[in-house]
Formats: structure tokens, C-alpha cells, sequence
């Protein structure tokens, strides 16, 4: 009997231990574990975005792993410093976070829902992956831009070169690749990063595909965005990167040291933005408040309380003093800028409710207002200063010269930081069973060597038959049967068989499809079966599935000879 045929039948049986195998540990993060299925199925990601991209490049399967596992470190010191800080993200955040996107979207938060679900992603995931992003971004500002300070030295340069005489400025969009370094790095350490960052650049000017070299050696956090860092103008970023900025469109940078590490930057597009219009001046206030919420299933007898409590401390506050008042804010306000003393900064109208801008500009600095009631409660306003704004000074572009030279800071210390979660960390690196074949290429073993190119180019067919099943292109799916393709005996024939299945991969507003625990065995040099749990998601059902294939490989390319359903023995 042939080989193919013999291990077909034995293997539409896959025993119980099987299903229950032992998930690997890949490493450990301060007593954290991430699993060897972890690192598989992010990789796994990364090498169906790669075939998505056309990539005809696969790198090696140690490449996509090492990639992973770094990722995954990342992410849960990441996750570990935000618990320590006690940080979260509220409901109340996350649906306001919907609303924004999408109303910057024009779309309703309902049909942001369907847009999402028709691109393939479960809308639960959507949140998910938006919760975890909130996160990050509340770290990133505890951690890295709350520390940061802008001098006023810097503020002012900026101005003058950049703002007091406005004229048309070139906008480039920039990504980058990124190698990290400790922040003492050896010797060795310096030499081994050095000689890694030119030969990716040598390859990148050979015409290998920069995102994709991304996706594969960068690591930086804007990875998984293919390095895209966004929009940036002379004074947006570090001086040591200015260069760049003057590159055409399409052009790589050479290496560029920075304490953290190593960049080479791509210019991906350009824009010319013109000087905005002068406008008219306006006035601006600086004030504290006092806030008394008021609940909402509060009576009108709770409501008269509030109130008076509100004026008693108004009548105290009369003729105090600006830090007396500070005092008695964080005593008694509750509003988030109680801490602050009740500073609110400067603003000017239109930043404020109604009601209480109202008050706040009709007040001399040093008063204090009465009971000013909003939708949020009773306010006890006091004026700090007032000013005269000319849209085109300094004062009226501090707050953006701030933020634009904060990020300039952060794009230098955030590398830095997570580098020092990696130091100040107990990470111990395990090895998974899929490590042997990346060792053994390591060692020269030629044999190895092809084994794992095969192995990559069968997870490359697989990815790009699911990828097919996503987009719900049926021609591009059935290219990846062979033309001998053996029909369940449940059908009549191939026609039959195909008709079905156009009817079965088509017509949904999305499919979600997640492939885990593939297993990849090599029956000789064109014949192989691949085992997996197949996770199907559409807005009409739901399942999960043991999967079992048979692959050929035919003029180059890997091929479905065969297709089952492994049905775990009883």
C-alpha cells in the first residue's frame, strides 16, 4: 500500500493525549511564563502579514520566533509595571475611545461595529486590542512623558525659528527599523548591533522590502505598525535624525546611533503644509475651582445641601489668598484637579461648559466666584490671571511647541525605558521543541536546513489558504488544492465539491479564521500532512474544528491533496 494512503487512514484517528499535550514554557518574566504556543501563534501572525504584504521573502523560522518571544517579553513587562502603578482602563474610557474613533471615522459607534466585523475581526477583540492599546498609552505617559521637562530656552528656539515668521513647511511621514542596545552596552555588545544594523541595511539597499525587514528585526514598539512613526517637521524630531527629514520620498537612511540603539529611517511620503491663518487675539483666564459633585439620584433635599455646603466654603474663601485657596481645593474638591489644588491652567472660551466659563471670564483675578452650578456639580471658581492672547505668539504656541518637543523626548526615551525593564527583570528564556531544527542549521546541518525551509514554505501555503478563506476569495482559495485533489466521499464529485464550498467561503460581512497547534510532519521531500485546530468565526456561526492535510508539493508549490477532519479517537 503507498505511503501517503497508509498514514491518511491511520491518521484520521488522533488520540486523546494528543489533544491534551503539554504547552511549553518559552520564558518566564519575573515568575510570568509566556508558552511555546504564545511565540507559535505570534509568529504564525507575522508570517501570514508577511505573505499578505507578497512578500516573497520568508525568513527562518528562528527569525519569526526570536521576533515573537522578544515581542511577547515586552508586552507583559509592559503589562507587569502597569499593574505595579495600578493602572487601568475603565469601561467608561474604552467606549469613549469607540466614540472618538468613530466619529473621527464619520461613522457611528453601530456601524464602526460592522466595519470592523466586515474586515474580519470579532468586535470583542476589537475592544480587546483597543483596551490593551489605552493601556499602553497611559504607561508610556505615567512612565516616560510625565518625567519628561521642556525648557523654556527650547520653547523659545523653536519659535523663533519655526513659528514667529511662519512659511510654508515639508511634512515627511517616516518609518523606521530599530535595534536596540543596553544602556552600558560591552564592547561586544556594540560590535555584534553594529555589524547586524549594516548588513540589514546592505539588504535593504539591495532592494529587500523595508517593512517586511521590519516586521522581522525591528524593535522598536511602532513594530507591528511597520515602523511608521508618523508625520514629522524640522524641530519634530531629534537633532541627530534631522537629515532625514530632507530625504525624498523612497529613500533609507544609512545607520544612525542613538543612545538606545541603532535606526535606519524611510521617508514614505511627503506633504507641504501652509502657515495657518493669523486669526483674531483673544483673552485667556487662569483658574482653580473647587468641584461638589452632585449624584445623579440625588433628591432636591440632597441637591439644597450640596448647595449649601458649596456656600458656606465660597463665603470662607472670600479674600484668601490664591494658596489658601489651593489648600482648601485639595481638601474639599472633588475633581481631578483636586491634587492640583484646583488648577485648571490656562484656557479660553470655549473650553469650558457653558455655565461655567460664563462666570470665569466675567471675574477680576484674585476674586472668588459663589456657587456656579454645571452638569457636573457646584463649582467655587477663583481667577488667578488673566491675559491678552496674539494668535501669533509665543504664547498663543506654547502648548504645541510643548507637546511637539515632548514627543521629540519621547521618541528618545522611550526605547530607553523599555530597555530598563528588560535589565531591572527576572527573564529566564526556555527552549521550545520547535528550536531543535534552528539549532541544528546553526551546527551546519544541511539537512536541517532544508527541513526548515520546508517547514516555512508549508506555514506559507497554510497562511495564504486562510488568508484566501478571510477575503472570501473563492479562485484564490481553490489554488491551493492540487489538481488530483481527492473529494470527500460525501460529495459526488469535484463540481459538486467546489460548488459547496463557494457557497460555504462567500456571502458573510466577515470570517475571522485562527489556526493553532499546527503540526507539521514530513513524510519525504514532496509529501507532507499538517495537523491543526481551526477556529471559525462568522457574523453566521461559530465553531472549532481538529483539521488534517494532506500536502504535495508540485512545480515549486505546496498543494491540498487531501482534506479531513480528525476526529480524536473514543
Amino acid at each position: 500500500m503507498h505511503l501517503i494512503t497508509l498514514l491518511a487512514g491511520l491518521l484520521l484517528l488522533i488520540a486523546p493525549a494528543q489533544a491534551e499535550e503539554f504547552d511549553s514554557i518559552a520564558a518566564v518574566v519575573n515568575n510570568e511564563a509566556i508558552t511555546c504556543s504564545q511565540v507559535d501563534q505570534d509568529a504564525q501572525i507575522m508570517l501570514t502579514q508577511l505573505h499578505q504584504s507578497g512578500s516573497t521573502f520568508i525568513p527562518a523560522a528562528s527569525e519569526l520566533n526570536q521576533r515573537s518571544l522578544d515581542g511577547l517579553i515586552v508586552k507583559t513587562l509592559q503589562k507587569q509595571e502597569a499593574r505595579k502603578l495600578e493602572l487601568k482602563v475603565s469601561d467608561e474610557e474604552l467606549d469613549d475611545a469607540i466614540k472618538n474613533v468613530a466619529a473621527s471615522n464619520n461613522l457611528t459607534p453601530g456601524q464602526l461595529k460592522a466595519a470592523v466585523e466586515q474586515q474580519g475581526m470579532h468586535y470583542d477583540e476589537y475592544r480587546s486590542n483597543l483596551r490593551e492599546q489605552i493601556l499602553k498609552n497611559k504607561l508610556v505617559n505615567v512612565a516616560v512623558r510625565s518625567k519628561i521637562q521642556v525648557s523654556e530656552e527650547a520653547v523659545q528656539e523653536y519659535y523663533r525659528k519655526y513659528l514667529e515668521h511662519p512659511k510654508p513647511r515639508r511634512e515627511v511621514k517616516l518609518a523606521q527599523l530599530f535595534l536596540s542596545l543596553p544602556s552600558e552596552p560591552t564592547p561586544e555588545q556594540l560590535a555584534v548591533t553594529r555589524q547586524k544594523i549594516r548588513n540589514i541595511h546592505q539588504q535593504l539597499l539591495a532592494g529587500k522590502d523595508f517593512a517586511q525587514m521590519v516586521a522581522i528585526y525591528s524593535e522598536s514598539p511602532d513594530r507591528q505598525q511597520q515602523g511608521v512613526m508618523g508625520w514629522f517637521m524640522q524641530g519634530g524630531v531629534a537633532q541627530r535624525f534631522a537629515s532625514a527629514l530632507e530625504m525624498p520620498v523612497g529613500q533609507i537612511s544609512d545607520p544612525i546611533r542613538s543612545p538606545s540603539g541603532f535606526h535606519i529611517l524611510k521617508v514614505l511620503a511627503e506633504r507641504w503644509k501652509d502657515p495657518q491663518d493669523t486669526g483674531v487675539s483673544y483673552d485667556e483666564v487662569h483658574a482653580r475651582h473647587i468641584l461638589l459633585k452632585v449624584p445623579s439620584y440625588a433628591d432636591a433635599a440632597t441637591k439644597a445641601k450640596i448647595r449649601q455646603r458649596a456656600e458656606a466654603i465660597s463665603h470662607d474663601l472670600q479674600g484668601a489668598s490664591d494658596a489658601q485657596f489651593a489648600v482648601r481645593a485639595k481638601e474639599d474638591s472633588q475633581g481631578p484637579s483636586a491634587e492640583r489644588g484646583g488648577d485648571l491652567g490656562w484656557f479660553k472660551k470655549g473650553a469650558m461648559v457653558p455655565a461655567f466659563e460664563k462666570a470665569a471670564f466675567a471675574m477680576k483675578p484674585g476674586e472668588t466666584s459663589g456657587p456656579v452650578e454645571s452638569p457636573f456639580g457646584f463649582h467655587i471658581i477663583r481667577i488667578v490671571a488673566r491675559r491678552h492672547i496674539d494668535p501669533n505668539s509665543l504664547q498663543a504656541h506654547r502648548d504645541q511647541i510643548q507637546q511637539i518637543l515632548t514627543n521629540v523626548e519621547t521618541q528618545e526615551q522611550l526605547p530607553r525605558w523599555i530597555a530598563s525593564l528588560r535589565a531591572e527583570a527576572n527573564i529566564d528564556i526556555r527552549k521550545c521543541p520547535s528550536q531543535a531544527s534552528a539549532q541544528a542549521i546553526e551546527s551546519g546541518d544541511s539537512e536541517a536546513v532544508q527541513e526548515t525551509q520546508t517547514d516555512n514554505q508549508l506555514k506559507a501555503s497554510l497562511a495564504s489558504w486562510k488568508s484566501a478563506w478571510e477575503k472570501q476569495d473563492a479562485k484564490a482559495y481553490f489554488s491551493h488544492y492540487s489538481n488530483h485533489f481527492t473529494v470527500p466521499k460525501s460529495f459526488p464529485d469535484l463540481t459538486t465539491w467546489k460548488a459547496a464550498r463557494t457557497k460555504a467561503i462567500t456571502g458573510k460581512r466577515y470570517i475571522r479564521i485562527t489556526l493553532s497547534n499546527i503540526k507539521i510532519t514530513l513524510l519525504d521531500k514532496t509529501h507532507a500532512r499538517i495537523e491543526f485546530t481551526q477556529h471559525y468565526q462568522s457574523d453566521q456561526s461559530n465553531s472549532s474544528d481538529l483539521k488534517l492535510f494532506l500536502m504535495e508539493k508540485t512545480d515549486g508549490d505546496w498543494k491540498i491533496t487531501r482534506e479531513m477532519a480528525a476526529v480524536p479517537a473514543k
